[in-house]
């Protein structure tokens, strides 16, 4: 299930990162949509296997290419 979540995520971010080019800045919509993926974004745990830590880790840097305003979000 978090595979799918992290797919789904780093999918969508990806798709706002490509808007936000042509847009040439940042609205509220998207705003709001990198608020409510930094708030969704999956937590780390000791009992995550390799892979699930890599790429959750790969998630977070993503998030944080694609949404900068909202870096702060990503779990610690």
């Amino acid at each position: 299930m978090k595979t799918l979540l992290i797919f789904v995520t780093v999918c969508g971010l990806t798709f706002l990162s490509a808007c936000e080019k042509w847009t040439g800045a940042a609205s509220a919509t998207t705003d709001e949509i990198c608020f409510q993926n930094g708030t969704a974004l999956a937590t780390r745990s000791r009992d995550d296997t390799a892979q699930t830590q890599a790429e959750i880790q790969n998630a977070y840097a993503v998030f944080a290419l694609t949404c900068p305003k909202f870096a702060h979000l990503i779990p610690a």
